[in-house]
Formats: structure tokens, sequence, C-alpha cells
């Protein structure tokens, strides 16, 4: 517990509580393990928690009604997710699984509220986390409106590498992938296999290494 405090410490809106109180919260949390690929809530169902991610990657994928996934966003340590249901009783519009096996403490709704109301500040904080969720789903919607499917998988290898090795991990297959980019695997197939083909990246099974950022990132400025 000790050390789940001190993770909640760099969350968002949990790590302003003070530590008694985050000790508090340690002790209420319920752990879960959920390996790759396993839900932890499903689109269409109520789902009144908060979530905070303490190791591994979940993603927030949403169903179309033609049945094709796509996620909008990957959560990361130190990660606070606040469920919808969790604000109107209304079902969920998207699910969270893992991309890799993670391990997630939950609180259920009757459990945090109440510490919550002790500290109307983190009522503030939460309202503006969610106005910087609103705004960021803005920029994904945009994005898949207007940027080709090239610009799409750049902007996402960019993102995901880091600066210093340009290596990107494959902890995504194509299919996951393909939910990130709204295409299909063996559209995001081709566009990586040409992507090597033009020198911009090496492929292996574990990992992605960028071999020419400049021209990545000019793709993903003309589109």
């Amino acid at each position: 517990m000790d050390e789940l405090t001190r993770q909640l410490e760099q969350a968002e809106v949990l790590g302003k509580l003070p530590e008694p109180v985050r000790a508090e919260l340690a002790k209420l949390a319920i752990r879960r393990e959920i390996p790759r690929g396993e839900f932890l809530c499903h689109q269409g169902y109520v789902w009144q928690n908060v979530l905070f991610v303490a190791s591994g990657r979940m993603r927030w994928t949403m169903l179309s009604a033609g049945g094709h996934e796509h996620t909008l966003f990957v959560l990361e340590p130190p990660a606070v997710f606040w469920a919808h249901s969790l604000f109107d009783d209304e079902p969920m519009p998207a699910s969270l699984a893992a991309l890799k096996d993670s391990v997630a403490y939950v609180w259920q709704r009757d459990v945090i509220l109440p510490i919550l109301y002790r500290y109307p500040e983190t009522l503030w904080e939460i309202n503006r986390m969610l106005v910087r969720t609103m705004r960021r789903a803005r920029e994904i919607i945009y994005g898949l409106a207007f940027h080709p499917v090239a610009g799409r998988i750049a902007d996402i290898l960019l993102k995901e590498s880091n600066k210093d090795t340009a290596t990107v991990e494959r902890d995504w297959s194509l299919d996951e992938l393909a939910t990130m980019v709204a295409s299909t695997p063996e559209v995001v197939c081709r566009v990586l296999h040409q992507f090597a083909n033009d020198g911009l990246l090496g492929i292996t099974r574990t990992r992605i290494t960028l071999h020419d950022r400049e021209s990545l990132e000019r793709l993903v400025k003309m589109n």
C-alpha cells in the first residue's frame, strides 16, 4: 500500500490530495491484474468506477455500429480514468482493454465520492481534466477526418518512439494498430512495408526503428 500511495502522488487530480488521504485511497482500492487483450469494462455497460493505471498500458476503444474497433487513446502510468457512468449513470461509450499485461486499481463510486466531497478543489481539477479530454477527442476526430492513413501511422510512430533511440517497441499487433488509425490490418501492413522500402524505418518482430524522422514528420504535416 505504501508503494501505491507513492504512485498516486504522481496521478492527475488524486495526486493533489494530502498524503494521509492518498494512503486511505490505497487501502480502499481494488487491485486488478489485467492480461493483454482482456477487457476491464465494455461499451454499452454502466461502469461507475475510477481507475488508476499502475503498470502496463490500457486502450480506450470504441466499437462502431458496423462492428469496427477504433482505439481513441492509450492510458499509461500514472493515468487516472474517470468512467463516464460515474457522472451520469449512462452506459459507457467505449471499452477499456489491456494493450499489454497491466496492473490497475479501481475505486467504486460509493467509495471514492465521499472522499472527493471532502476536498472541493478536486472537483474543479476533475472539470479541468474533462475539458482537456474533450479537446483531445476533437484533435483525434479532426485527424481521422483529414489525415490519410500513412500520416496517421507516421504520427503514432513518432509519438511512440524515443527521440534518443528512435525505437518503438511493438507492444501492439497489426490489428491493434489498425484500430488506432481507423483502418484495416492489411492497409497498415502495406504502409509499414512501404515506409521500410523507402528507408524511413526498419521492422523486426519486436520493434520498429525510425531511420528518417524528418520524412515521417513531413508526412504528418502535409496531410
